[in-house]
């Protein structure tokens, strides 16, 4: 267990604390007892499913068994490059026959398919006595999301959603030392806003190789309607609710996460204004009303189609009046900043919970803390590190809950709240009228 002095922790203190509690354990090795690895199946094997291959192979303690996916040549591909890491798979291109044949050598299964067959994996996975690590988002619509949420209890397994915030140590830490009564009080006295911002690059329509190419009665057999369609699913409606919800589910989802906290009322616009193809809102913008401690919320999201945003990544922003707090999965955007002459803040320096940032120009004294004209803000950070990518912290948290070490970062019930969120914002964009919601929508 890492011990913490009263008055300050180490550096390296900090950063064996944040990688232990982004996979939900206090103690090290993480994997020190010898056991056999979870044997572990992919379904999806597209840039989604080859990311997680290769966070899943840095996991000693889990082993891919299987392989899925009905482009055979990204199956074929898949199993080639596990083949060169010395892992021997099965290939199978249906899911049904996966769960056939594999129901008893399976531990687990990773569902990284398009979004509108992930309930459906998910509650057949659950039936075969699985554990599940699901992509964003677990389903396409709010009653297949209870479904999957009541399931998964039912069944005892773990079902991990892939909020990766919820296993990013920094996010953690805010939630695990910035977070109780006094010190939220010290950083924000009074929360007024929370802002959400994703910027996605503008790109054209998809294409394929001949060789890539796959005949219409196959593609209906697995739900899809043409080529161009199954390579570009997520800009059609009949495959998934659009990028734009995804990213305001994985964000609104810190707020709900740290504050326990839903929207009121949700007033939101949007339009395919940059795509020439397919019927999924391509940008969105957002304004959510919140109570917290008995005072209004005020609440904006934005996911829009642009240059990059000259490089800026997505970002999370708590504001209260003493302070303010952004988050981002890029360590570059997250940072909080105090209003000038706020002594308060040394209370959370001294205890180690926060570090003061030197920011000097030329010729300053790098010691001095420079206050800017430009937002007029005192800048601090966390001394926190993450050296892993946050997607193996997820999985590696995933994999140390079905072997009964740990909890699951985020269950299905964990990030039903943020799905509803998000689905409401598309409801109001697209109906121009204000939702309003109550206890009852986050119902499961």
């Amino acid at each position: 267990m890492i011990e913490k002095n009263t008055m300050a922790i180490q550096r390296r203190d900090f950063i064996a604390l944040g990688t232990a509690a982004a996979a939900g354990v206090m103690s090290a090795p993480l994997f020190a007892d010898a056991v056999k690895p979870v044997r572990v199946a992919l379904a999806g094997c597209g840039r989604q499913g080859r990311s997680l291959i290769n966070a899943g192979l840095k996991n000693n303690q889990m082993k891919f068994a299987a392989l899925c996916d009905i482009q055979p040549t990204a199956l074929k591909s898949a199993q080639r490059y596990l083949e060169d890491e010395d892992t021997e798979t099965a290939a199978y291109s249906d899911f049904q026959e996966l769960l056939a044949k594999e129901k008893s050598n399976i531990d687990a299964v990773i569902i990284a398919t398009p979004d509108f067959v992930h309930s459906r994996q998910t509650l057949d996975a659950l039936d075969a006595g699985w554990n599940v690590y699901c992509e964003t988002m677990m389903a396409t619509n709010i009653a297949d999301a209870r479904k999957v949420i009541q399931k998964a209890e039912q069944s005892g397994k773990v079902l991990q959603i892939a909020f990766e915030r919820r296993s990013d140590p920094r996010y953690r830490h805010v939630a695990d030392k910035l977070l109780d009564a006094e010190s939220r009080k010290l950083l924000f006295g009074t929360i007024t806003h929370f802002d959400a911002q994703a910027y996605r690059r503008i790109h054209s329509e998809l294409i394929w190789a001949k060789r890539d190419t796959l005949e219409d009665d196959y593609l209906k057999r697995y739900g899809y309607k043409s080529m161009a369609e199954y390579r570009n699913w997520r800009n059609y409606r009949h495959y998934c609710n659009g990028q734009c919800t995804a990213f305001f589910a994985q964000q609104f989802d810190v707020f709900e996460w740290y504050f326990n906290a839903r929207p009121t009322e949700i007033k939101a616009l949007g339009g395919l204004d940059y795509f020439t193809f397919g019927d999924c809102y391509d940008n969105a913008s957002a304004l959510l009303t919140y109570q917290l401690d008995g005072k209004p919320v005020r609440a904006a999201g934005r996911v829009w189609m642009t240059t990059s945003g000259g490089g800026t990544l997505p970002f999370e922003h708590i504001l209260g009046v003493n302070g303010s707090l952004q988050t981002s999965l890029n360590a570059q955007f997250f940072r909080l900043h105090a209003e000038p002459g706020l002594a308060k803040w040394n209370a959370l320096v001294s205890r180690g919970d926060i570090a003061k940032e030197n920011v000097a120009a030329e010729g300053e004294d790098p010691n001095l803390i420079s206050v800017r004209e430009t937002g007029n803000v005192v800048p601090y950070l966390l001394p926190v590190v993450r050296s892993e990518s946050v997607m193996q912290l997820h999985l590696q948290n995933f994999i140390e809950a079905v072997r009964g070490k740990v909890k699951p970062n985020c269950t299905a019930r964990a990030a039903f709240p943020a799905h509803v969120i998000a689905w409401k914002i598309a409801e109001a964009a697209e109906t121009g009228k204000t939702v309003v919601l109550d206890d009852k929508a986050f119902a499961v």
